[in-house]
């Protein structure tokens, strides 16, 4: 009987809330007291459990992705997004913009 209540609260709760904490046991028992949990998983990256593994290779891809994006960007002179707004008053100022002082954008219009 217990072991068929294990089970049922086991298929009860769901995986996404399961996979929360994949590498939770992996810093609990290798990084205890790690200043640097992330190097810490690293240095122990062949004893970590199959799903911190997964989680920690497919954070580490889309990182890379990011990264890669960006540096696309900037290869090919495209900074910014066609329509992006300068980030400050005094950017604003520089592209002939005028300054919302209520929504702290540029708002409408030129000077």
């Amino acid at each position: 009987m217990k072991h068929l209540m294990v089970m049922i609260i086991a298929l009860l709760i769901p995986a996404t809330a399961m996979a929360k904490g994949e590498c939770k046991e992996d810093k609990q028992k290798f990084c205890k007291d790690a200043a640097h949990v992330g190097a810490c998983l690293d240095q122990h990256k062949a004893e970590l459990s199959e799903a911190c593994k997964a989680k920690r290779e497919a954070k580490a891809s889309a990182k890379k992705a990011t990264q890669g994006s960006a540096k696309m960007g900037k290869e090919e002179g495209t900074h910014a997004q066609p329509g992006a707004q300068p980030l400050t008053k005094e950017d604003c100022k520089k592209a002939g913009l005028k300054w919302n002082d209520q929504s702290n954008v540029c708002g409408e219009g030129r000077l």
